[in-house]
């Protein structure tokens, strides 16, 4: 009995760990941060669904943008403040598939655009 109650402890903090990391983590395919030493923001790409989202993940100030933009089509999604996030779908932004995806993540804050920026180009497939 004793043994029984200990492997079910461990089997539900295992689940609740698989849980509590997995979403996040599964479900972007692509990810690029800001070329700061300690990165201010991060943007993520999920393919199926042309899923977007960028976060401020550092209190310092500056807020962070991401360019999105393809052969024929562009958008920009800004968020600000440390833990803050925005995101898009097809549903606002369909990226057409077999086309290349370029990103350009930067920091910006009153008077400086483009600060640590950084930039990467994936396929989308789906």
């Amino acid at each position: 009995m004793k043994r029984s109650h200990k492997f079910t402890g461990i089997a539900g903090l295992l689940t609740a760990v698989a849980l509590l990391g997995a979403p996040e983590a599964a479900a972007a395919d692509h990810s690029v941060k800001t070329n700061d030493a300690d990165p201010g923001g991060v943007a993520y790409f999920t393919e199926h669904g042309d899923v977007v989202k960028v976060c401020d993940i550092e209190a310092d100030g500056w807020a962070v943008g991401v360019d999105v933009y393809w052969n024929g089509g562009s958008y920009t999604l800004k968020a600000g403040g440390n833990g803050n996030c925005k995101s898009t779908d097809a549903n606002t932004h369909d990226i057409p598939e077999n086309a290349y995806v370029n990103f350009r993540i930067y920091l910006y804050k009153s008077g400086t655009a483009y600060a640590y920026q950084d930039t990467a180009q994936w396929y989308n497939d789906h």
